[in-house]
This record gives C-alpha cells, structure tokens and sequence, in this order.
C-alpha cells in the first residue's frame, strides 16, 4: 500500500512499477524484458526521473534497462507514449491510461485473412516469435480422383507396395504365424484419404495383384473434377511480443499484413568507422542489422534492413566508435496531445539518437 500521495516503487525482475493512490490510482509498469535501452524515455520525461542504462551494459553484463525515481516521477504517461516497443504503461484506476483519454502512438499489425494463405513465413520471419500460424491443408482424398483394386486371392502380402507407397497410403499387416494360429489373417488396406492413385504400388507389385486407374492424371481428365481444396488457418499475433518491425509486412508473399509503426526515420552506418564489434547486432530487437555474409575477421561489414528498423537508436547508443546514426524524422499518425508539454516532450525524440 502506497501512503497518500507518495508515490511507491516496486521492483520484481523483470518489472518494476510505481504506484500512487489518490482521487485515482496510478501505476506506471515498465516490462524490463522488452526494454531495448533505447533511451527516448529518458529524452522525453519532463522532470528527468528516468534513467535509462547503456545498451552495451544490458547486453553484455545482464543490468537492468532501466530505472525510474520514485519521488521525482509525475506519473503522467509520456514515457509510455514515447516508447515504441510498448515497454511501458500507465494505469488510471487500474485500465490503461488510454481508457482515460492519454494519447498514444498509433502502432498496429492488419492481417486481411481473406488474401492469407496461411504459409508461416511471417512466423518464421519474426524477431520476437510473436506470431502464431496454423494451418489445415485439403488431404489428397479432397483433390484427387481415382480407383485402387487389390486383388487378395494374387497378393502375397509381401509389403513392397507399402514401401514404395510415396503417400504413405498402404498398410499390410502380417502377424506371425506360431503354433497357436499357424495361418494367421493377414491384411492390407488403402486409406483413400492419402492415396495419389500414382500408380507407384501397381508398378512394384510382383505379382500383378494391384490396379490403379487415376481419373485425373499427366494432364488428361476423366469425369468431374473435384473442387479446388480450401487451405483453412488461423493467425495470431501475440502483441505483448510484437515490436512492429514489419519483417512480416515485407515477406508476405500476398501482401496480407500492414504494419504501422511508430516512428518514421532514417539510419546510416559509417563503413569507414565501423570496427564490426557486432553490439548492434545483438541488442537490435528487431533483426534490422546483421553482419554481411562473406566478411573476413575484422573485415565484416555491418548491413541493415532500414525496412525493418523501428529507429528507436538503441543501435546508436551501443556503437563504441559512433559508426551509427538513428534519426527519427517524424511519427507516423500523429495522435491529439492534451498540452504543450506533452508536444514538446514529442519533439525531444524527433531528431537523432544522442550518442553515449
């Protein structure tokens, strides 16, 4: 419990939270695990209560991202709206303070289900794993037209066909005989669900046991063709985890997804300056930086996808050598600002990355 108006600070790894109680309670909650250390909450508060660590700190020796001073902090919310990973948030009465009429920086991912294929290469793409694909295929039974004969008084159940069966659609089952049942039953069976009806068993058969006629086959159709198969999925993305990067954005192959980022910007690396120390790399959370393919020790060049960056500079603060420049040139959807304060504290993150 918080005493009055003073404000208490509760820090458990990996969140640390600030709460004061009053006409309304308000909770400012930092998620330390999606803090990049990029610094622009530190840049943009108003009283100077945060404190923000160096990324090579955080990286390399596991300290905490960030702090926040108690006593100092108005809890009013701008670094909440600053951050552009969602680190950060403000509670009123324990809603986000946006249900409450605090502004934010509009950040979203559109998926039109209706253009997705459901192919995952979005899921795999992700830096964060924050997306969630799954998918059912039509089974061949759905797409293919077709008869399959055995003959059981030919077949010896000698199993070649289910061997060489490229669906996996043929099953034998040949218990052992003994004394018991010396001439136990054996089987074999088509799952027509699976069957191709390619005609791989009818052509391995050593005893002619098996015929295949496919209806629809190398390009000759018999009959009614099927429907076209429907690919049935569902997408998910985790946004507790999203950092809007739009990697998914840029390798949907049916331009299904749109992100909507933050920040717009540009970021240049210095080659000429660059010693390839690879801290960049390593503590981008969006995979927008990595070292060129073929470098040589002490050689490798830095590449970036400027694409996928979310400019947040945290690349820009870690350089030891100043090789990288992060410039936030605007935001993309600038939101109604209650005061002057909260536009000036806007306009602090606006420009470049200040260099550690």
């Amino acid at each position: 419990m918080t005493d009055g108006l003073q404000p208490v600070k509760e820090v458990s790894p990996p969140t640390l939270r600030i709460v004061r109680e009053g006409a309304e309670t308000r909770e400012l909650v930092v998620n330390m695990n999606r803090c990049a250390a990029c610094g622009l909450c530190e840049r943009a508060c108003p009283v100077d209560a945060i404190t923000v660590e160096k990324p090579s700190t955080v990286a390399r020796k596991g300290a905490d991202p960030i702090d926040v001073d108690e006593e100092t902090c108005a809890l009013c919310g701008i670094c909440a709206l600053v951050c552009p990973y969602d680190a950060i948030t403000l509670l009123i009465d324990g809603e986000p303070a946006t249900e409450h009429g605090l502004p934010k920086l509009p950040k979203d991912v559109a998926i039109d289900e209706e253009r997705c294929v459901y192919c995952g290469l979005c899921a795999d793409t992700c830096p964060q794993d924050a997306i969630t694909v799954e998918r059912e295929v039509p089974t061949p039974g759905d797409l293919v037209m077709g008869e399959i004969d055995i003959d059981e008084e030919k077949c010896i159940y000698c199993k070649a066909c289910e061997e060489a069966c490229p669906a996996d659609a043929i099953t034998v089952k040949r218990p052992t005989p003994s004394a018991a049942d010396p001439e136990p039953e054996f089987t074999i069976e088509v799952d027509e669900d699976r069957c191709v009806y390619c005609g791989v068993c009818m052509r391995t058969c050593p005893e002619d046991a098996i015929k295949v006629g496919c209806k629809i086959c190398y390009g000759t159709t018999r009959g009614e063709l099927p429907e076209k198969g429907e690919v049935k999925g569902e997408i998910h993305v985790d946004r507790a985890r999203c950092v809007y990067c739009s990697w998914c954005e840029q390798v949907c192959p049916v331009d299904a997804i749109e992100v909507t980022k933050p920040y717009q910007g540009r970021i240049e690396i210095d080659d000429e300056e660059c010693v390839g120390c690879g801290l960049c790399v390593e503590i981008c959370p969006c995979n927008a930086l990595e070292f060129e393919k073929g470098g040589t020790a002490g050689k490798t060049r830095i590449v970036v996808n400027p694409d996928a960056c979310a400019y947040c500079g945290a690349c820009a603060r870690a350089c030891p050598v100043d090789a990288i420049t992060v410039e936030r040139e605007d935001v993309t959807v600038m939101p109604d600002l209650p005061t002057k304060a909260w536009e000036r504290a806007l306009d602090r993150v606006l420009g470049p990355t200040e260099k550690e």
